[in-house]
């Protein structure tokens, strides 16, 4: 699968650089993922709202650059990967047994991932995922049942490999004056 990505960072005035260099890794310790690029797969609003919450709300300007991004190979697919997300499931039921952690609402996205890493059990060069943010919607499918469809996921891909998910070019789309 081959998704359109869209990589939000501070307007440095350095497109150029941007351009030629990039995409660039998330190295703050509160990166959702681990280390890697991150891209927001398909929906540019996303990427716009990170530029808000990111950048603006901290009295800065933002930029967005896309790219293609090829998940079609070793991508740890926890959007669209059922069996992806049973292994993550496992690696939860791990730790917990392993004491690591003592329950399922301890387990953190990015220490399992590094967990998997560390065991030899990565052997992925992206990742992708989806959040339950505000703006998600539930839509029932009978009105007289419990079950509903989740709509408008906020689906975000780590990279780690670039030089296998990325498909340049890497273009600068937005630039917040």
């Amino acid at each position: 699968m081959i998704v359109t990505g869209y990589h939000t960072l501070e307007n440095k005035d350095n497109i150029d650089e941007v351009e030629m260099d990039g995409p660039f890794d998330c190295t703050h310790n509160g990166a959702w993922l681990g280390l890697g690029s991150y891209f927001w797969d398909t929906n540019i609003k996303w990427a716009h709202e990170w530029g808000r919450i990111g950048y603006n709300n901290k009295r800065k300007k933002y930029i967005i650059c896309s790219c293609q991004l090829d998940l079609s190979k070793n991508c740890f697919d926890l959007v669209g990967n059922v069996q992806h997300q049973i292994d993550l499931m496992g690696c939860i039921d791990v730790m917990i047994k392993s004491k690591k952690i003592a329950n399922a609402k301890e387990a953190i996205i990015p220490n399992l991932i590094l967990f998997l890493k560390r065991k030899g059990l990565f052997p992925f060069h992206s990742i992708r995922e989806a959040d339950a943010h505000r703006g998600i919607m539930r839509v029932k499918f009978r009105g007289d049942r419990e079950e509903y469809m989740i709509v408008n996921q906020r689906v975000q891909v780590c990279v780690i490999e670039k030089k296998t998910v990325i498909l340049p070019p890497l273009k600068v789309v937005y630039i917040e004056e």
